[in-house]
């Protein structure tokens, strides 16, 4: 058990920003003690739910649109469209405000009121798409997305899956945030997948400074990346000839290997972190903390693993972390375990 720091921070060392916009990269590296404790590398997390829209989506939203503008893509008054889970699209909304573009953003009907809320807020648009049907299909999220861009001329689709500025946006900044944070001793980086831009582009960095830095992909077994024959697991290993059925972002070159895990045990495991360790992050992001923990248990004495957390748990306190929508949705055992019926959650 670790004892409170004996004071505050030294408030010579607070920053001034000039714009809101420098709040985002920089995010904090932190040393988790309590359930490390005994391991023998170090292990820390990446907090990059302390970027201005409150995740890491800050920075690809923000990369992209500053590259599209540069490259003369994205010209001046268009509208920016792109489908996701919602944080992108912030990062978009937050970039528009910057440079004058609207945003609409193609949301799946799981598109949490929070983020639904920030995102109106921000002044972006929102359209209802679905990523669980056929590429082809007229309700498919990147359907949607192609009919707007082809019907008007003054709307540009940003395609963060296989745009490649967006693991650029984490070559540039994640990387090199945890090089210096480390002081270059990071041996692991653990991130979850979605679109592959963090494990990629961050991986990439890592690995010219080190080659010997070993990269994780992590990711739900329920989720695209996990489920059906796991293609992308096979091409990690070394398998050819496969079938790219992974977002083009995810560059298998970079990854040394794909860890899965089953959703139940990471959504009890978070709500662990938080009343032992204090950190409230999202599931996903739980997830590559728990397989962070386990190299860190097995990876040689010095060894520092280095866990990153996209956005805060602060966003999933109506789904994951609520006793009563677990209960709804047929993870009820999971409820029992963290908030059993009766006692004070």
């Amino acid at each position: 058990m670790t004892a409170l720091p004996p004071a505050f921070p030294d408030p010579s060392l607070a920053r001034v920003y000039g714009d809101a916009f420098e709040l985002v990269g920089n995010t904090p590296l932190v040393r988790v003690n309590r359930i490390a404790a005994g391991l023998p590398a170090e292990v820390y997390v990446k907090l990059d739910q302390h970027n201005l829209g409150g995740s890491s989506k800050d920075r690809i939203g923000i990369n992209i649109v500053r590259e599209a503008i540069a490259s003369g893509d994205l010209k001046p008054g268009d509208r920016i469209i792109d489908f996701g889970a919602g944080n992108t699209a912030i990062g978009y909304a937050l970039a528009g405000i910057a440079t004058g573009h609207p945003v609409t953003a193609v949301a799946a009907p799981t598109l949490s009121p929070a983020k639904a809320s920030l995102l109106r807020l921000l002044g972006a648009d929102i359209v209802p798409g679905r990523p669980d049907v056929p590429k082809d299909d007229p309700e498919h999220w990147g359907v949607i997305a192609a009919r707007y861009e082809n019907e008007d001329p003054g709307t540009w689709w940003a395609r963060q899956e296989s745009n490649d500025t967006n693991p650029a946006a984490h070559a540039l900044s994640t990387g090199p945030e945890i090089w210096e944070q480390t002081d270059g001793r990071v041996t692991h980086f653990v991130a979850a997948l979605a679109t592959g831009g963090t494990a990629t582009g961050t991986g990439r960095y890592l690995k010219g400074r080190n080659p010997e830095v070993t990269v994780i992909g992590t990711a739900f077994d329920d989720t695209p990346v996990g489920r059906g024959e796991n293609n992308l697991a096979r091409a990690v290993a070394g398998e050819d000839g496969l079938e790219e059925d992974w977002s083009p972002n995810i560059d298998v070159q970079v990854l040394d290997r794909l860890e899965l895990r089953e959703k139940a045990e990471i959504i009890a495991f978070g709500w662990h972190v938080a009343r032992t360790e204090g950190l409230v992050l999202g599931p996903s992001s739980i997830l590559s903390l728990q397989v962070a923990l386990e190299l860190a248990a097995q990876a040689p004495e010095g060894s520092v693993v280095v866990s990153f957390s996209a956005d805060s748990g602060r966003d999933y306190l109506q789904r994951e972390y609520d006793p009563a929508w677990l209960r709804e949705n047929e993870l009820g055992h999971v409820a029992d375990r963290v908030a059993p019926v009766g006692e004070p959650v």
